[in-house]
């Protein structure tokens, strides 16, 4: 008989984690050679070691690089969001990005128009909340519709005046804004009640999230909690490397208090969930990944400050939008959540 691998011995002689291989099992059967029972357990033979490599091969120059773009920030709210509602706060994640949104492609959700709709007063904030995953609400963004990315003045106080209803919908609203520093993105961060920038190793990152946390010190970022997560790091020594220089920068040159909350290793299981079209928390609830983002939602939970709710998060973007244009301050930036 052909020699028997478990999955430990398979994951060791392809370097694919194990959540990786279920998924592979899952996707392609007509690829992979048929399992041998033997004392009521499924093996894997010899010749399944070359049948992955080939389909992770393939698998990656299709879908996996691309996936893995940027920092992840879309991905950890939309995910953060679920861990938030799991613990019991009802949550909405609203797709901020104007002009390329993502939230719906991670969800599964077919693409919307519901900013567009809503900046042009053809619809309502309840005509656009849609549901996703585990309960959570999420209101889609406008995929690839430039006009959408530099709207007007008045279509930006249109929409801070329906989402002002929002807050009594929800516990928490989490906002994942676009790149940039345009005049909607400036207004989201400086009237948020919490920031949470989002960091990877990535030498370029840092500089990013400085520089955007520097342009809003200079235009007067108001005194709120700043936290930072570190995405995508190979172990937690790096993500505690990584998130200890931020916070040294900010404290150092701009005398802002940053609190490290969080990190997510690097794990498979995202760029399996991506391909999904899943939540990496609802494809494996018990992946290293998913299990990070819960330790990070109960981190920030801990972190809630009922004093800072005194006014509307979203009443004070109404206010700064009502005040116009402010200079412009462009440093390179991807990271803010």
């Amino acid at each position: 008989m052909d020699q028997l691998l478990t999955i430990k011995e398979i994951s060791d002689q392809t370097g694919l984690e194990e959540s990786l291989i279920r998924f592979y099992e899952s996707e392609y059967p007509d690829q992979l050679p048929e399992k041998i029972l033997q004392g009521g357990t499924l093996f894997f033979v010899v010749e399944a070691v070359k049948a992955l490599r080939n389909i992770h091969t393939l698998h990656n120059r299709a879908a996996i690089a691309p996936a893995e773009e940027g920092v992840g920030k879309s991905n950890i709210a939309l995910n953060l969001a679920i861990e938030f509602q799991r613990q019991g706060k009802m949550c909405i994640v609203l797709d901020a990005d104007m002009g390329m949104a993502n939230i719906h492609l991670l969800t599964g959700l077919p693409p919307g128009q519901g900013l567009a709709e809503l900046a042009a007063g053809r619809k309502t904030i309840s005509e656009v909340l849609v549901a996703g995953p585990e309960g959570i609400g999420i209101i889609p963004g406008v995929g690839g519709v430039l006009a959408m990315a530099d709207c007007s003045k008045q279509a930006r106080l249109r929409i801070a005046g329906a989402f002002a209803q929002l807050e009594e919908r929800a516990d928490i609203i989490l906002i994942d804004t676009a790149a940039g520093m345009g005049a909607g993105v400036r207004d989201f961060l400086q009237s948020a009640d919490e920031l949470l920038f989002v960091l990877t190793p990535d030498i370029t990152s840092l500089a990013d999230a400085y520089g955007l946390l520097k342009a809003l010190h200079q235009e007067g970022l108001p005194e709120r909690p700043i936290y930072c997560v570190v995405n995508m790091a190979q172990t937690v020594q790096q993500a505690a490397d990584v998130a200890r220089r931020f916070i040294a920068c900010a404290r150092q040159f701009i005398g802002r208090n940053v609190s490290g909350v969080g990190y997510l290793l690097k794990d498979a299981t995202v760029s399996a969930a991506l391909i999904r079209r899943t939540p990496y928390t609802v494809f494996n609830p018990r992946a290293r990944v998913s299990r990070n983002t819960a330790h990070l939602a109960t981190a920030l939970l801990r972190q809630e400050q009922p004093d800072i709710q005194t006014s509307s998060a979203f009443s004070r973007y109404l206010h700064l939008a009502q005040a116009g244009e402010r200079p412009l301050i462009k440093p390179k930036n991807r990271e803010a959540a």
